[in-house]
């Protein structure tokens, strides 16, 4: 995202965030067009390129927002070394993204755009411990939204952070 986005007045921002999301959650970052995206947004490719190097600036910048979002709506201490409450951020996440609407575009993330967001996974874990979590985490997601049983995902979470964590 360049400056100029980041000084747009909220309903511009907001309407160009909903075109973003709709765009992402219903193609895959290599299928999304900015053709779709501006005129769901009421602004013209210019500003689209204005606003945005391309189309993968576009998708990192609505994907950590979204993050950002449904991070904030689940306001909870990560780690400690404690795997239950890694297990119940996961489960806040996952209940999260379905009552917020965001379910069709992390499901996208997590299985279609998947080595594009793990750019955004890769900033967030620094010390070797934390960047396993994050991805035993991340996994569990992506298995959740890509249809195996919820219940079992969760249970081989808690048996590998149980014994990473020990």
């Amino acid at each position: 995202m360049k400056p100029t986005f980041s000084r747009l007045k909220s309903p511009k921002r907001e309407a160009i965030e909903k075109a973003l999301l709709e765009e992402f959650s219903s193609y895959p970052l290599s299928d999304a067009t900015v053709a779709r995206i501006v005129e769901g947004a009421g602004i013209s490719r210019g500003a689209f390129y204005v606003y945005f190097a391309d189309l993968k600036d576009a998708y990192l910048y609505i994907c950590r927002e979204i993050i950002r979002r449904v991070h904030l709506s689940n306001p909870g201490e990560l780690g400690a070394g404690d795997p239950e409450k890694y297990i119940e951020a996961v489960k806040a996440f996952v209940g999260s993204t379905e009552a917020e609407g965001y379910m069709k575009f992390f499901a996208r993330a997590f299985v279609d755009n998947a080595k594009v967001t793990q750019e955004i996974w890769r900033e967030e874990a620094a010390d070797p411990i934390a960047w396993a979590v994050s991805l035993l985490c991340h996994e569990t997601i992506r298995s959740i939204y890509n249809g195996s049983d919820f219940q079992e995902c969760i249970e081989r979470l808690r048996g590998a952070l149980s014994k990473l964590l020990a």
